[in-house]
């Protein structure tokens, strides 16, 4: 399929769910769905582009141009904003608006969109959660190193597992099932007011060098392969 209805989908159904895009997710995502289009393809991509392990995971310089093109094109709408965190570094969050978009998804193959639309729904705001799922759940990473090229063979289809046979239950087990429920319900409201109180916890420690490690993570990716000497002045 096109590429740049890929990106400029990906982007429109971000914003539908209240998301706008870094170049990071943006590119994270492109991956994804090569990812999930290679294991029910054996091992051919979606997008037939090189996907490289660089500092924050999989890189695609292919995929960073179609981005590019989009946005001049004006198939998305790019932001830039200056980081609070690192004096002199921008970054770019990417939206569409555009209602014709929707039509796109008919040629999206199923076994892509079933996913990805689950992956923006879960990771469209976050990016750490995003680059560790990426790092830890999607076969080409797994076992590669910096400056390798990613290895999309590795991608195998999920085995459905087999249904399971459940046992009728008569009308006593099922009165009983419920008062236990019942029991157990004050257990529940206690466990979501420890969240909730561990989560104001949470936000006292996200201190400022958090939120430069977030900055880190979001900028854009170098592709391998410079040379030359580096040089220290003391």
């Amino acid at each position: 399929m096109n590429i740049q209805d890929l990106i400029r989908y990906i982007t429109w159904y971000a914003t539908e769910n209240d998301s706008s895009l870094t170049t990071v997710r943006l590119v994270k995502f492109v991956y994804l769905a090569d990812v999930y289009f290679a294991r029910k393809h054996k091992g051919e991509t979606l997008t037939h582009f090189p996907w490289v392990f660089v500092n924050f995971g999989p890189y695609c310089g292919e995929v960073m141009g179609e981005i590019d093109k989009a946005e001049a094109l004006g198939l998305i709408e790019m932001k830039s904003f200056d980081s609070s965190y690192r004096e002199g570094k921008e970054y770019h969050l990417f939206t569409c608006r555009d209602d014709d978009v929707e039509a796109i998804e008919e040629d999206i193959p199923i076994e892509v969109l079933f996913y990805l639309k689950a992956d923006i729904k879960r990771f469209g705001d976050d990016t750490p959660l995003l680059l560790d799922y990426v790092y830890f759940d999607t076969e080409p990473m797994m076992e590669a190193k910096k400056g390798d090229l990613l290895d999309f063979s590795k991608c195998k289809p999920f085995i459905p597992t087999k249904p399971i046979q459940t046992k009728k239950l008569s009308k006593d087990k099922i009165e009983t099932i419920r008062s236990h429920i019942k029991k157990l319900v004050p257990k529940f409201e206690r466990g979501h007011f420890k969240k909730e109180k561990d989560k104001i916890e949470m936000a006292k420690w996200k201190d400022k060098i958090y939120f430069q490690a977030l900055d880190m993570m979001e900028e854009e990716d170098l592709e391998t392969g410079l040379k030359g000497i580096a040089k220290i002045v003391r």
